[in-house]
């Protein structure tokens, strides 16, 4: 059978630009909402509408070929594009305001985000936001697809076509329960911990990624005990004793009464945080206000 471009939807494509920021079918079904045989039929489904192998077999992994690559770069310009004409038809007839899109992780959303938001809407009032709070991978990817103007987050995409602005960067905290010996430490060297079992964050985010590089900088690979599906999943984990973890520097604007974070004197690790959006935007007006005062709080976080 022969397909045409008109066999492919916009579903077939951002499904598969979910799959390309995971390789992972069962993560981009996570993703999505959807299971890993339905991701697995989408992305064999275009292939064959393309006629075009887009993913191979590398040992126990799935990854993207080199025309995989192409149609997700691509794909992600055309699923922004759809999201800008909707907003800019919407603005020529006079419809509803512009709202802009936004989507951050869970720690930022804590004080970082909404400061930035409260200074914008001091001086344009009129302006609207949509906020959404996820993992940073889930970040990036909502940004890719088109379903968020700007992120706010700590793993860029790398996509040429999208800016990156690094605000800020931050320290590492180790959290251990509020009776714990090392509590009462003012610091402590994150190689003091490396008997303990962790608390982390699930593989592939980038809280773990920063964990898991932190320790192997302390010399040791850190023995996961418990797995949190986000940060303060994680944190009530450590509060109830079932280990240690390694947060970031921003969640000591949140406090939990069972749990004490400690600074980490041997400089293993910091994480930057960023703001990104796509160069070319139906709402680029309202995005420069934005990272304008973004930048500015990032020089006095």
């Amino acid at each position: 059978m022969i397909y045409g471009a008109d066999d492919v939807s916009f579903h077939d494509l951002e499904v598969f630009i979910a799959f390309a920021r995971r390789e992972h079918f069962a993560q981009a079904g996570e993703d999505l909402g959807l299971n890993t045989a339905t991701v697995q039929r989408s992305v064999r489904g275009l292939e064959r509408k393309l006629g075009v192998a887009l993913v191979e077999q590398a040992g126990r992994r799935v990854r993207l070929r080199h025309a995989g690559h192409v149609l997700a770069q691509e794909a992600s310009m055309v699923l922004r594009a759809r999201s800008d004409v909707v907003a800019k038809t919407r603005e020529e007839a006079g419809g509803p305001q512009q709202v802009l899109r936004i989507a951050h992780t869970y720690s930022l959303g804590l004080g970082f985000v909404p400061t930035v938001l409260a200074k914008v809407l001091e001086r344009n009032p009129d302006l609207r936001f949509r906020c959404h709070q996820t993992s940073a991978t889930e970040v990036v990817t909502h940004l890719l697809r088109g379903d968020a103007d700007v992120i706010f987050g700590s793993t860029p995409p790398t996509d040429p076509d999208i800016v990156v602005l690094p605000l800020f960067s931050e320290p590492l905290l180790l959290a251990v329960p509020a009776g714990d010996p090392l509590a009462a430490h003012d610091s402590v060297a994150l190689r003091t911990a490396r008997n303990r079992p962790f608390v982390a964050m699930a593989a592939g985010s980038s809280s773990r990624t920063h964990m898991a590089n932190a320790c192997a900088r302390a010399g040791f690979v850190p023995r996961i005990a418990v797995e949190g599906s986000d940060p303060f999943i994680v944190e009530s984990m450590v509060g109830a004793g079932l280990g240690v973890s390694v947060v970031p520097g921003r969640m000591a604007d949140h406090h939990h009464p069972r749990v004490t974070r400690i600074p980490i004197d041997d400089q293993s690790g910091h994480r930057t945080v960023f703001l990104a959006h796509p160069k070319k935007s139906a709402v680029a007006a309202m995005v420069r206000v934005l990272a304008k005062v973004a930048v500015a709080q990032g020089s006095v976080v």
